[in-house]
């Protein structure tokens, strides 16, 4: 069996492999569905373990993704740090709820957050809405439950407390 784990290796390696996800070249018919895995998995460490992934923690991994997404430097900074506010303030209610309502929430949250990334993105690189958005918004709350499980299942094997 392993020891207790602090967690902060296997946090970040999920964090890094979900970003690896996010730029992976994939056909142009899956990149329309693509979910927002590093937005996901935070959320997940931020209702988890919120004790250990604090906004700080959302506030560099966002600006590790700009820099790795080439997008403007801040964005995403911003957003992910909204997310883990908004996941901080809220980690107690969710924990106790259905995955399945989970799920209706990180829609509504992810709609949210998508819409403020597209308000930003307006100004700078006017960006239009499309309905492609609005399906990555779904997509990412579809596939929540699968992510939710896999992390839980590292979270409990790893022993990450």
């Amino acid at each position: 069996m392993h020891a207790k784990s602090s967690g902060g290796a296997i946090i970040g390696l999920t964090l890094f492999f979900s970003m690896a996800l996010s730029i992976a070249p994939w056909p142009d018919h899956l990149a329309i569905l693509m979910p927002s895995w590093t937005l996901l998995t935070l959320i997940y460490w931020s209702i988890a373990l919120p004790h250990k992934v604090s906004i700080l923690t959302g506030f560099s991994t966002g600006l590790l993704f700009d820099v790795l997404t080439g997008s403007l430097l801040g964005q995403n900074a911003l957003i992910f740090s909204t997310a883990s506010f908004f996941s901080h303030s809220l980690y107690s209610r969710l924990r106790n709820y259905p995955v399945w309502q989970q799920s209706t929430l990180i829609l509504m949250f992810l709609g949210c957050i998508k819409l403020l990334s597209l308000w930003l993105s307006h100004f700078i690189v006017h960006i239009e809405y499309t309905y492609q958005h609005g399906l990555q918004v779904l997509f990412s709350a579809l596939v929540w439950p699968a992510i939710f499980a896999v992390l839980r299942l590292i979270r409990r094997h790893f022993k990450v407390q």
